[in-house]
């Protein structure tokens, strides 16, 4: 009972004893640890975990103390009493200098997170928030060592420590130093978690000797309180960061709002909710001129006919009632036309030139064929272009100008060959080891592979990937590829590196890419480079290893001009490659692969020019042989040889090539490049207007009195379609060649080589094919065979007019008939009698259906007023409908539409459209920066780190990456400005390093020696192997001399090629070595290595950031626009010269201009059409009607462009600009035969459609409709979209807007005829007035002796008018 009771009390005295031994343990002045007890096998330090108070420190660790942990020595003031040694000083300072180059740039962060081993390690409290909870032996000494321990934090102290350093920014790699040194945490608990995590818990070990644990506050001991001390903020205060790595920092801007909601929406309950406003008024505007319309065409009608009944329709043989259209410009038995002086001219001269080509029509050919010979033979120096930079943008764009400047200070951009692995749609992850091991197999191949080149220059060689890839480290080759976190070796994906040699998972890269995965040439691969087809949404994302699809390969080529052959000559094996072997490993493996290298665009685009060469030449063929049927007549009982006039069709498109290969072959001449725009388009135009000149041609001198000779005839007939002609091409090459004043070169070479072919084609038109015209007329009389003139055939007597039919030889011997006939030749060339009795036999041809389609339809529809106002609600309703689809008009040219249908860069193209997650760099590149003393100011204004301006231009880039909804930036800049004052700092000791001299050396931080040498990092080469080599190295500068916190000119002279030479490391990542080899100018003549240094300023430096993810062309284009902006933004606010570059802004600067360029081409090109058509004409309003025709035609286009999907770039402009051009000969030829009719307005738009409409529906719509339909059968996909779909809706509404709108404008507004003089007999018995200054007296002669003699006399000051509307 007694010892019963004495272990009782034994128990409580021993309960007692714990219980004040564990509040000892954690009470005040206590440490948990204190001092160093040995070393882990690794070689790291482990403190001992013994619980004593807080011993005091002497003088010289106090010292220490307050230079390594000055907020604690200061907090405690005069207390001498720490838990640490000097010893732990020292590994705290060494430790924290290698993760600290990262935060250095924001002193408040680096501060912040020394402080915090300051107050684990030695502050005097330190049992109240420190739990030693696992003990180990050391591994050399054995005493007992801390295995584990819990701090405690307050959550306050836990976020304002991970607030100071969230935003923190690692210039080198644009990414968040938090990457780097937490791991990517997202809270301050993930960070603190990073921090402790035990070394041997990661792989490859690093971190933490042991554990430190950071648990909740709700698991706090009892008798213990968490440590709550003051951290500094970056906001304010002295240690304040930059606005970059700061944004809520004092004076910063705040950050730009998120993309507001789209309100510009209006909406009618229950009708079209997604109707905008705009429309809404654009719709209400057509639905108003569908009513006002016919109430204003009604009232016009009704003024002409006041019964109200309505003008009735023309009965049959109407054409014969109108003598204006029967005498062609007859009024009157007593009236002739007064043409104005320019028509008067051109029939004069039209009338020689005719009669020239009749008289000497073999003299004509040889002479035309010898000059069209003559000029293309330039076709032998002709160069076609294809290099897409120099076809879409000319030398003098900002976009040239800005990549010469760059390519001038820092060497072109790098070449780039790339493939791309993926599952395919619903294939699953990529992350397989199968997978993995044929991306292996496929960098073997890629490695062995070797291309001869240099043959033909004489220096043959075989270029292999080593000797022309991009090599910024050294001697291994910058491959961006998930097989370089193995070192691109399957040996060590299987074993490991040494000294480990344990393998590593992909998982464990993913997320340890920036330290312990480093590539075969040294630096960090983002798995956001080198994977794809991952979502990048938060919250659909899990992991790269589960939810990547592809595997993105980037080799990286010097883009040094010495290399270029040999660099190609790779890219072209490697595309080959790519093609067969590495094609079929994908397939065998179950994937599937798209590549490209950087000359496949312009491979593609040259391959294109072929890939359609059966098409184009089927759709000329076709043309052809509808020509030749168009223009030939197969009238009953007489040889089809006779009339079939297949060699006059060969003949006409014959003129058609010869003009455009002399328009090419001027071209080559004077050394200019043609395009494959112009070899695709011109001849389409050429033809377009060539053939519409054939068939005119023809009918006029088939429908003259063939009592004359042949010479008269056509000299009559050139006489009166020629100045029609004239009309039409003088428009057309005006409106070309004004539109060669455009800077895009696609276009200009277009507009030019456009306005000679025309040109040429309307001088071989009036010569040469009017010679052959003349020939083909003579075999007819002749009775030989057509295309075979040696074999004669029966002449049955009968003839068969193109265009109707003709006059017996009796009636045109009379003498009545006769004067007809002559005052026909002033008129528009259609003499003869058009009653539909004698047609028949005409409209056995094409054209004589037409004629009859035309006359018996087309026209008595277009009188009635019903008809006319559908006629103009139809076009004035879609033409506002297309101006309200204009805005929804995309610009761009999909890169799937610009290839081959069958280019293996279609599957690439969709594959960087879908599954690339990142966008192209950025450079920001500013000139001419400033670094004397009194300029001190200018890298403030650059600079990002602490103490530089808020609104500096690297603390706007990261402002403006925060928005990339509106800046389309991803990340902040990389700045070697940042990283060399960075690197400088005293407070980075182990990265500028000198020999010799004592620390510092000097305010300039040159030492006693004024020529020390660079020492590296002590993790490197010499350091690294031999210590002694490097005993002497002390740091660049000693604190304090880094005059307000920037280098001085003469530490930038002395320090920054060392900087740019400085291979970054563990020790000291912050080298420029690699990182910034291309971010300054460099100079051989300067002492430096960098232009201008000497001098005290850089010529040129650059930034680097990236794009978003950038996938469709309205994406580029804006990004385009928005990274201008903000380099025009920051040139004005700094004073100082900064662009914008990117390797696609020089192809995509045409479409931030193209929308102006259209209309600035195309209103001048309409501009000109307008004064040549009031100068021909003398009517103001004539000149009005086609230009408001043509302006319907072209908005109705874009209107349709719209609604078919067709982009608005080089190609659809250069469309648009050949619209315009056909639609004057649609409008040309209309116009001039409704001037020179008489009667009222109806009856003369009735005549002229009649008399013209058809050669321009035979001769422009159905030829081009023809051709165009065998485009619909093209491979590439450009010709079937750009080509058919726009050349086919191009045909259709020019077509409609010539014989249908323009007829009933003429009709209702038309202008007055030209004048008509009153015929009066003379005694002179000579010919005066306007006809006899238009023809030769010799035609009068002739009439003369036949007794018809005759006087103009002019009765008034204007005569006896008629035929006005």
């Amino acid at each position: 009972m007694r010892g019963s009771s004495i272990i009782r009390v034994c128990i409580v005295i021993f309960i007692a004893q714990a219980s004040c031994s564990r509040a000892g343990e954690h009470s005040t002045g206590t440490c948990s640890t204190l001092g160093i007890c040995g070393h882990r096998e690794d070689g790291d330090v482990l403190s001992c975990a013994e619980t004593r108070p807080a011993p005091s420190m002497n003088s010289t660790g106090l010292s220490k103390l307050q230079l390594v942990c000055p907020q604690l020595a200061a907090e405690r003031g005069s207390d001498p009493h720490f838990c640490c040694t000097e010893q732990q000083l020292d590994t705290i300072q060494s430790q924290i200098q290698i993760a600290n180059i990262f935060l250095l740039g924001c002193p408040a962060c680096s501060h912040n997170f020394k402080h915090l081993f300051c107050l684990l390690e030695c502050h005097p409290d330190q049992a109240t928030f420190t739990n030693v909870t696992a003990t180990q032996p050391a591994h050399d000494t054995g005493v007992t060592s801390v295995a584990n321990v819990s701090y405690y934090v307050t959550p306050h102290f836990g976020q304002a420590l991970f607030d100071s350093c969230k935003d923190v920014t690692y210039p080198v790699l644009n990414q968040k130093a938090m990457k780097f040194v937490g791991g990517g945490a997202q809270t301050y608990q993930e960070w603190l978690d990073f921090i402790g995590t035990v070394k041997d818990a990661r792989f490859p070990p690093t971190g933490s000797p042991f554990q430190m644990d950071f648990p909740p506050l709700g698991e706090l001991p009892e008798g213990m309180r968490a440590l709550n001390a003051s951290l500094a903020s970056c906001c304010e205060g002295p240690l304040a960061c930059s606005c970059g790595d700061c944004p809520g920092a004092k004076g910063c801007k705040p950050p730009p709002p998120p993309p507001p909601a789209e309100h510009s929406r209006c909406s009618v309950p229950g009708f079209l909710p997604g109707l905008r406003c705009v429309d809404l008024g654009w719709a209400l505007l057509a639905l108003l001129a569908a009513v006002v319309i016919p109430l204003l065409v009604r009232r016009r009608c009704a003024r002409h006919d006041p019964s109200g009944e309505g003008m009735p329709d023309l009965p049959p043989g109407y054409a014969s009632a109108f003598e204006g259209a029967k005498r062609g410009g007859l009024a009157s038995d007593g009236e002739l036309l007064d043409y104005p002086s320019t028509e008067t001219f051109l029939r004069r001269a039209f009338f020689d030139l005719g009669e020239l080509c009749a008289r000497r029509p073999g003299l004509i050919l040889v002479a035309a064929v010898t000059a069209a010979g003559l000029a293309a033979l330039g076709l032998l120096a002709l160069r076609i272009e294809s290099d897409p930079e120099r076809l879409w943008v000319g030398p003098g764009s900002q976009a040239a100008r800005e990549q010469a400047d760059y390519e001038a200070s820092f060497g072109p951009f790098y070449r780039i060959s790339q493939l791309i692995l993926s599952t395919g749609e619903g294939g699953g992850a990529i992350t397989t080891d199968s997978h993995l091991r044929t991306l292996f197999a496929m960098h073997e191949l890629v490695d062995r592979l070797a291309a001869p080149y240099g043959e033909e220059a004489g220096a043959a060689g075989n270029a292999t990937l080593s000797s022309v890839c991009f090599k910024p480290l050294g001697a291994e080759c910058a491959i961006q590829s998930v097989a370089q976190y193995w070192q691109l070796s399957v040996d060590v994906y299987e074993h490991g590196s040494p000294p480990m040699m344990v393998p590593v998972t992909p998982e464990f890269c993913y997320g340890h890419w920036n330290t312990q995965c480093l590539s075969a040439y040294g630096a960090p691969i983002d798995p956001h480079v080198v994977l794809g087809g991952f979502p990048t949404a938060a919250a659909e994302f899990r992991n790269f290893s589960a939810d990547a699809t592809a595997f993105v390969v980037t080799f990286l080529l010097d883009p040094a001009p010495a290399l270029r052959p040999a660099a190609e000559a790779w890219e072209a094996a490697f595309t080959m490659l790519a093609h067969t072997r590495l094609r079929s490993m994908a397939e065998e493996a179950g994937l599937r692969l798209s590549f490209s290298a950087q000359r496949s665009v312009a491979d593609e685009i040259s391959r294109e020019g072929w890939a359609d060469a059966w098409t184009v030449v089927a759709s000329y063929a076709a043309m052809l042989a509808y020509i030749a049927a168009a223009m030939g007549t197969f009238p009953r009982g007489q040889p089809r040889l006779l009339h079939s006039r297949i060699g006059l069709g060969l003949a006409g498109v014959s003129c058609v090539a010869a003009s455009v290969a002399a328009a090419l072959g001027l071209f080559g001449w004077a050394g200019t490049p043609a395009t494959l725009i112009v070899m695709e388009v011109i001849p389409f135009l050429a033809l377009a207007v060539g053939v519409d000149n054939m068939f005119i041609l023809a009918s006029a001198l088939e429908r003259q009195p063939r009592s004359r000779p042949l010479p008269q005839r056509a000299g009559l007939a050139l006489a009166a379609v020629g100045p029609s002609i004239l009309l039409a091409a003088t428009c057309e090459v005006v409106a070309f060649a004004l539109g060669g004043m455009t800077t895009m070169p696609a276009l200009r070479s277009f507009a030019l080589c456009a306005a000679l072919a025309v040109a040429l084609d309307f001088g071989l038109q009036v010569t040469a094919f009017m010679a052959v015209l003349v020939m083909d007329d003579a075999r007819i009389e002749a009775g030989r065979a057509d295309c075979l003139p040696w074999i004669r055939l029966k002449d049955t007597g009968s003839r068969a007019p193109l265009f109707g039919s003709e006059e017996l030889e009796a009636e045109e011997e009379e003498g009545a008939e006769a004067e007809t006939r002559l005052l026909s030749a002033s008129g528009p060339g259609f003499s003869q009698d058009d009653d539909l009795g004698e047609a028949s036999l005409g409209e056995r041809s094409v054209t004589g259906a037409l004629r009859a389609l035309i006359r018996d339809r087309l026209v008595p529809a277009l009188r009635r007023p019903a008809v006319k106002s559908g006629v103009l609600v139809t076009f004035t309703v879609f033409f506002i409908l297309s101006l309200a689809a204009l805005p929804r008009l995309e610009r761009g040219l999909e890169q799937s539409t610009a290839l081959p249908a069958d280019s293996y860069l279609q599957d690439y193209f969709a594959d960087v459209a879908g599954l690339l997650r990142v966008g192209p760099p950025l450079i920001l590149v500013v000139e001419g920066l400033d670094l004397t003393q009194h300029a001190h100011d200018n890298v403030t204004a650059i600079c990002s780190v602490s103490g530089c301006d808020p609104d500096s231009l690297l603390n706007e880039v990261s402002r403006a990456a925060l928005a990339p909804w509106q800046s389309f930036l991803a990340a902040p800049a990389a700045s070697w400005l940042d990283d060399f004052i960075t690197w400088l700092s005293p407070d980075a000791p182990l990265c500028c390093r000198q020999h010799g001299g004592d620390l510092g050396g000097g305010i300039l931080g040159l030492g006693p020696d004024p020529d020390p040498a660079y020492c590296p990092p002590p993790d490197q080469e010499p350091c690294a192997s031999d210590p002694t080599a490097c005993a002497d190295c002390r740091p660049c500068l000693g604190p304090g001399e880094l005059s307000d916190g920037r280098p001085t000119l003469a530490q930038f002279q002395a320090r920054l090629p060392w900087f740019l030479a400085a291979k970054p490391s563990a020790a000291c990542a912050k080298g420029g070595a690699g990182a910034y080899d291309a971010a300054l100018r460099r100079s051989a003549s300067d002492a430096t290595a960098v232009a201008g240094l000497s001098q005290g300023r850089v010529d040129a430096s650059a930034f680097r950031t990236s794009y978003v993810a950038l996938s469709r062309q309205a994406d580029f284009i804006q990004a385009l626009k928005a990274s201008r902006g903000f380099a025009e933004e920051q040139s004005r606010a700094l004073g100082l010269q900064v662009y914008a570059y990117s390797i696609f802004h020089v192809f995509f600067e045409q479409y931030l201009t193209i929308a102006g360029e259209a209309a600035t081409i195309l209103g001048i090109a309409a501009t000109a059409v307008f004064v040549i058509c009031l100068a021909m004409t003398g009517s103001p309003v004539a000149a009005c009607l086609v230009l408001l025709t043509l302006a319907s035609m072209v908005v109705d286009l874009l209107g349709l462009m719209t609604l078919t999907g067709i982009q608005l770039n080089a190609v659809s402009v250069v469309n648009l600009v050949a619209a315009l051009g056909i639609g004057v000969e649609f409008c040309a030829h209309l116009l001039h035969a409704f001037m020179e009719e008489s009667g009222d307005r109806e009856q003369r738009t009735a005549a002229a459609l009649t008399h013209v409409g058809a050669a321009v529906l035979a001769g422009i719509t159905l030829t081009k409709f023809v051709g165009v339909a065998v485009l619909a059968f093209a491979r590439t996909q450009i010709f079937r979209v750009y080509f058919f779909r726009m050349y086919l809706a191009l045909v259709l509404v020019g077509a409609a807007h010539g014989l249908i709108l323009l007829p009933v404008l003429l009709s209702l507004l038309g202008p007055s005829a030209w004048d008509r003089w009153e015929l009066c007999p003379a005694p002179s018995g000579r010919w005066r007035g306007s006809l006899g200054a238009a023809l030769p007296s010799e035609l009068f002669r002739d009439e003369e002796e036949e007794g018809v003699g005759a006087s103009l006399a002019a009765q008034g000051s204007a005569g006896a008018r008629a035929g006005r509307g």
